[in-house]
């Protein structure tokens, strides 16, 4: 009898042992993509970065692609009514579904990566300083360019992707006064993000103007306008993922937007308890934004790099000032 007793203390000690010893909260959430995951680039980082705090923190969390914001909207309410306590929505597109979804569920936090609800108790909005990483994309195009001609082709016209376009235009005229910048969007809608014809086409007709470099917050659509580049040997600068790899000595830089290290640190937070609500703008100064060397492109830039880094820590530290430019419509309205 004493024996059994004291297996069974054992086993009661164990068990409240277990039940003292604090643990990471298992988080039930989604993330929801606009148009689709595997974008090589925005989507796609937002992937990796969920994938990662799955594999670190061990969380339950399911992955959605919606085509549009009225289906990004039923997504979050279906999910809110599951049970889901916290959201993670990517894209400026989906701004009004959040806003929506928060206000009728406010016991569920959202967070919105590159869009904005500023004045929700229950939503973080992360946003970037593309503005910073389009000017050293542009900076390092106006170094290189040989015809003193560059380009720039965005997917649609939102506020980040003229942010970049802006920033480019900026960092080319900073790279050379002298410097023509010449722009186009794609389409009108977010599905021209995946449009890698149509991002082609443009391009050729940048290309046959005597443009040079092309810088092209795209999505998909980039992958058209790096193979036309290809075909005219001239040179395009990807953006948000480290594409440098996609058409070796053809892709001039990759303008990094980290994405992936947004959706990680949300899933973080969430995770640890120590989420916020409110707006996060990553930059240059916390390698939110940043260019890419690697051995792809190590040889096309290594005459530059050295002047770029520079100029990259001055933007970083508040020396440089980014000032908008005439030469795309709008660019003081967004920095």
């Amino acid at each position: 009898m004493i024996g059994n007793r004291q297996q069974v203390l054992a086993v009661i000690g164990v068990l409240c042992l277990f039940v003292a010893t604090p643990a990471l909260a298992q988080t039930s959430g989604a993330i929801l993509f606009a148009g689709t995951k595997n974008d090589g680039s925005f989507n796609e980082l937002a992937h990796l970065g969920t994938s990662r705090a799955i594999g670190d923190f061990g969380l339950d969390i399911d992955e959605w692609v919606t085509v549009d914001e009225e289906e990004t909207l039923n997504v979050l309410r279906m999910l809110a009514k599951r049970g889901a306590n916290h959201l993670v929505t990517l894209g400026f597109a989906n701004t009004n579904a959040v806003r929506t979804a928060a206000v009728e569920f406010p016991d569920v936090s959202f967070t919105l990566i590159d869009g904005m609800v500023a004045d929700l108790p229950n939503v973080r909005s992360i946003l970037f300083s593309e503005q910073q990483s389009g000017f050293i994309a542009g900076y390092v195009a106006g170094l290189k360019s040989r015809t003193g001609k560059v380009g720039t082709i965005g997917g649609t016209d939102i506020p980040p992707v003229r942010r970049f376009m802006c920033g480019f235009a900026a960092g080319a005229k900073h790279a050379n006064s002298q410097t023509q910048v010449v722009a186009a969007f794609v389409g009108a809608d977010i599905s021209a993000f995946r449009d890698i014809i149509g991002g082609k086409q443009i391009a050729e007709k940048m290309l046959a103007e005597g443009v040079d470099v092309i810088f092209a917050p795209a999505g998909l659509a980039a992958e058209g306008v790096a193979k036309a580049a290809e075909g005219a040997g001239a040179h395009v600068i990807m953006v948000d993922a480290n594409r440098n790899d996609f058409i070796p000595g053809t892709v001039l830089t990759s303008a990094l937007k980290r994405v992936d290290e947004a959706a990680f640190s949300t899933w973080e937070a969430v995770s640890k308890g120590t989420w916020e609500a409110g707006v996060l703008t990553m930059s240059v100064s916390d390698n939110g934004v940043d260019w890419s060397v690697d051995q792809y492109n190590k040889a096309l830039v290594a005459d530059i790099e050295g002047k770029v880094n520079e100029t990259k820590e001055e933007l970083a530290s508040g020396h440089l000032k980014i000032e908008p430019v005439t030469e795309i419509e709008g660019c003081d309205q967004v920095f």
